[in-house]
């Protein structure tokens, strides 16, 4: 066996310990020590994995894929709990309702049978989750699914996310690109453990990359349109999507509009389709590190605009600086990446969309920062009392910054202290 290989399987090896070890801690926001040390586990077998996973079989790579991903779709989800407002979402419109009308802990609703609408989180605000989203919700609802299905349905397009990574990066990293994204900790625990709806976003964006890389104009235009109708922040993509050469506007547009638009219809003409979204950055935020500095010396209406400016100025510049339809993939990543960093809240699973879109265009600073990004959610026991490290430095600095004011450290994470022991895992779709 070579050097490479050999480094490669000693990789994954590391990676699938951290990863059942995981499956069989229990509750992971109890045992938060734990899950730091096999995420970190999991973290040295990937970085040893990246030197070598041209040399690892992609037949075996896809096999321990599929089994680590299966290893963890039994258990509860414990890395968030996102999934109760998923589930309450599809019920309140299976009754009937518009479920941007009325935040979960509103007596309009006592109609809406849910056993476990007390484990809601942020219950007094509306929900936020862009109208596909919702789609879905309905769609397991009207199956009497629960956390089983949105992990059965959002990791069938976490898979197909993998043959998307595999279509958009070059023929030469393809297969290291796909392999590397298939056995990646981060993205098996937030898919295959939280069940977050991150990978049905993401699955749209490759897609999307792919198609504008091709010519495809108006196609890509439409899968765009998908993405950013079941999360928002796809939206920022059409920066580099309109500048630098790489579509035809009209065409793009022409495909864009409809297929983001028209999922809105429903909702706009019984009640709404933004609940409580604009509130995100003031009544709640979250691991925003640029928007909180921001917000700490300005205020969270000032932050919103001045993160707007900053993302949409460099945004601009990427796309002029990276022209061309060969270069969708680079500017994809580092747009995504830019805005997030912009976000007023920002939560791990966030940076698996610049961290796929990076490994298909064979960058490594935003896969390094979407793998650490799970890091401080290991800690969410005793918030906000028991801080991880970075954000104990950013109290510090905003200490120093708001020396005399009134507002607490939950405050200016804008989660009102309820005495809970874990925070928010919610945020801006």
């Amino acid at each position: 066996m070579s050097p490479s290989r050999r480094r490669a399987f000693i990789g994954l090896g590391l990676i699938a310990a951290g990863i059942v070890g995981s499956a069989f801690s229990g509750n992971l926001s109890v045992h938060a020590a734990r899950f730091a040390v096999l995420y970190g586990l999991s973290l040295a077998g990937f970085a040893l994995l990246a030197t070598a996973a041209s040399s690892l079989p992609l037949r075996g790579a896809v096999l321990a894929a599929i089994v680590l991903r299966l290893v963890l779709l039994p258990g509860t989800p414990t890395l968030s709990d996102d999934f109760y407002r998923f589930v309450w979402d599809g019920r309140v419109q299976l009754s009937g309702i518009n479920p941007y009308r009325h935040a979960p802990s509103s007596s309009a609703l006592d109609g809406v049978a849910y056993a476990d609408r007390g484990d809601i989180d942020l219950a007094d605000l509306r929900t936020v989750y862009p109208p596909l989203a919702q789609a879905s919700f309905l769609g397991v609802a009207a199956v009497h699914g629960g956390w089983l299905a949105f992990k059965l349905l959002f990791g069938a397009f976490d898979l197909a996310a993998a043959a998307a990574v595999w279509w958009l990066a070059g023929v030469r990293r393809r297969k290291t690109a796909t392999a590397l994204y298939l056995l990646c900790p981060a993205v098996i625990l937030q898919t295959w453990d939280a069940a977050h709806l991150e990978s049905v976003a993401l699955f749209f964006i490759l897609l999307a990359a792919g198609l504008l890389l091709r010519g495809r104009d108006a196609s890509g235009g439409v899968a765009l349109g998908v993405a950013a109708a079941f999360k928002l922040t796809p939206l920022g993509l059409l920066v580099p999507a309109l500048l630098g050469g790489r579509a035809k506007p009209a065409r793009l547009l022409a495909g864009f509009v409809p297929a983001f638009a028209i999922p809105y219809v429903p909702y706009l003409l019984t009640g709404g389709a933004t609940g409580s979204l604009f509130q995100s950055g003031s009544d709640w935020t979250g691991g925003a590190l640029v928007f909180t500095l921001a917000a700490a010396a300005t205020g969270p209406d000032v932050a919103r605009v001045v993160c707007a400016v900053a993302f949409v100025t460099g945004a601009v510049w990427l796309a002029r600086r990276l022209r061309g339809r060969e270069l969708t993939a680079p500017v994809f990543a580092w747009t995504m990446t830019l805005l997030t960093l912009c976000l007023p809240v920002v939560h791990a699973w966030y940076w698996l969309t610049p961290l796929a879109l990076a490994l298909a265009a064979g960058l490594w600073l935003p896969v390094a920062i979407g793998l650490l990004a799970p890091v401080p959610e290991a800690f969410p026991v005793g918030w906000p009392s028991v801080l991880p490290p970075w954000r104990q430095a950013t109290a510090f600095l905003l200490s120093r910054l708001r020396s005399g004011n009134r507002t607490s450290l939950v405050h200016l994470r804008g989660v009102p202290h309820t005495g809970r022991a874990r925070p928010s895992t919610e945020g801006p779709p």
